[in-house]
């Protein structure tokens, strides 16, 4: 997965570029859409491959209780000695990392839809003239140059 610095740099659009940036939206959009997917397969086989390591487990302390120091085998006796077992801990650190890779993709993929919000208040911004250079009121250059002669003829009297 991307490190969660190079995601957040793909979600501030150029306010430059708003051409650019919404071409570029749908694309983004679908790339972490179907990276979530992909996450979340992840997160289903790692679920899957816990379960199956737990009943895994469960039979092998029922076949030998001794072996892993049971005097009885009772249910809770049984869970609480796969909780133990180093397959169940990596199984389960595999599934955490999994749903946690699923939570960092989704939170990415409501940012982008967010981005797409912020694209659309970048353009009302743009069309609004946000963006545009300061211009003179009309009759302003004449004026300015007017100002301008009477300053130079006042140096040239002193």
């Amino acid at each position: 997965m991307k490190d969660r610095k190079e995601i957040e740099s793909e979600l501030h659009p150029d306010p430059n570029e708003l051409d650019r940036e919404w071409v570029n939206q749908p694309r983004l959009r679908f790339r972490y859409g179907a990276r979530l997917a992909e996450a979340r397969k992840l997160l289903s086989e790692a679920k899957a491959d816990m379960e199956l390591t737990t009943a895994e487990l469960e039979l092998t302390i029922r076949s030998d209780p001794s072996k892993f120091g049971l005097d009885k085998v009772t249910e809770a006796a049984i869970k609480a000695t796969v909780l133990q077992q180093d397959e169940y801990t990596n199984a389960k650190k595999v599934t955490i990392q999994a749903q946690h890779d699923v939570d960092v993709l989704d939170a990415a993929v409501s940012a982008v839809d967010h981005r797409k919000k912020a694209l659309e208040d970048l353009v009302a911004l743009f069309l609004a003239g946000y963006f545009a250079k300061p211009r003179a009121p009309e009759g302003a250059k004449e004026k300015m140059e007017e100002v301008e002669k009477q300053y130079v003829r006042r140096r040239g009297r002193d």
